[in-house]
């Protein structure tokens, strides 16, 4: 049978069907394929829950931050990998006036963080803020704001005309809001100016707000985000989760460059991170070669505890020794040798003396 080697790992038997060639290179690559198979598994879980395609967005700019110079987790930061999962509408979006009430918190502050399409428009970059306040258009030309009922009448106050949370159509503000307790300034008179300008009818939606955007909400003319409450068809979905720092290598290797300073301590950390992901299964690999040199098996306890067979190095002992049955065979024949021998010593001890006749001479 003729070998033909491509290289150190797979080579072709010219003799062996083509089935038998296959299961043969399938075996070589086990371990890339068991890896591949995780992977695999890892996204299409993510996609379940997620609902959307893709379920993680990279996050681009710093308006999120906590801080200008360090990152946090639990924090979205620059460079952050932020898992969104897919609503139904705005309705399932609880907001920063309303988790005041309730409690409801993510990522540091009060209330959701969604991430929209200004204006619904699919071409527009996806924007990732907080739902800050929910509006309801009403008939009599204002809108009601139904959460300010619910929370302290220190924190708001409006511009003219009477305190109340409904039919409003002036400038509302609100005191000491999120991690850096700024005020935030609502011009509903700029609003509902900008929809008569457009020409269209005004809508109900939600108010949005980077925590790291010193109180300038995204329907305000100086953010030039989205002028418009946010819609619930505008809503793509909430963040839920993230994984820190690794969504640099993505801005750093294809871009966009981000948006602002990237905090230093998260370049660290992810150099750190990708040194422990290659340095920690290395270590674990030459430290199980260097035991089982040895004839220590590293994971012997564990493969029994879940029943799984010993591997045929195990069986066999240590590299470089000969293999259990084999050893036990050799003893065999050698005690058997030892037997013959000793009772061949026996029978010549218990035998008569051989007489020996002199010849006479005549």
């Amino acid at each position: 049978m003729t070998a033909i080697r491509i290289n150190s790992n797979i080579s072709f038997d010219a003799g062996m069907s083509a089935g038998a060639q296959v299961l043969k290179i399938l075996r070589k690559m086990k371990g890339m394929l068991i890896a591949a198979a995780v992977v695999l598994i890892i996204i299409l879980g993510l996609w379940a829950y997620s609902g959307i395609w893709p379920p993680l967005v990279v996050i681009e700019s710093s308006s999120m931050q906590h801080s200008q110079t360090a990152s946090e987790i639990g924090v979205i930061d620059t460079g952050d990998l932020v898992i969104i999962k897919k609503v139904s509408g705005a309705e399932e979006v609880t907001t920063y006036l309303e988790g005041m009430k309730t409690g409801h918190q993510t990522y540091g502050e009060y209330g959701d963080v969604v991430i929209y399409k200004p204006y619904g428009q699919a071409q527009r970059t996806s924007i990732i803020h907080r739902a800050f306040a929910r509006m309801i258009y009403n008939q009599s030309g204002g809108y009601d704001i139904p959460a300010l009922k619910d929370i302290p009448q220190s924190s708001w106050s409006v511009s003219s005309g009477q305190k109340v949370w409904y039919n409003l159509n002036t400038q509302v503000s609100f005191f000491n809001i999120g991690y850096n307790q700024v005020t935030v300034k609502l011009n509903l008179t700029t609003i509902l100016n900008n929809f008569q300008g457009a020409h269209l009818a005004p809508h109900s939606g939600i108010i949005t707000l980077g925590d790291n955007n010193h109180g300038i909400v995204d329907q305000s003319p100086m953010a030039n985000i989205c002028w418009a409450p946010i819609k619930s068809e505008w809503v793509q979905g909430e963040a839920r989760g993230e994984l820190p720092w690794f969504g640099l290598l993505k801005l750093w290797i294809t871009g966009p460059s981000p948006d602002g300073p990237v905090p230093e301590n998260s370049k660290t950390t992810l150099f750190i991170s990708i040194g422990l992901i290659i340095a920690v299964p290395l270590a674990i690999d030459v430290t199980g070669y260097v035991l089982n040199r040895k004839g220590i098996d590293l994971w012997g306890g564990v493969r029994k505890k879940l029943g799984l067979k010993p591997r045929k190095s195990d069986e066999e002992g240590p590299a470089g020794s000969q293999p259990s049955a084999e050893k036990e065979n050799m003893k065999e024949v050698k005690d058997a040798d030892l037997k013959i021998k000793a009772s061949g010593s026996g029978k010549a001890k218990n035998q008569p003396p051989v007489q020996k006749h002199k010849r006479k001479s005549k």
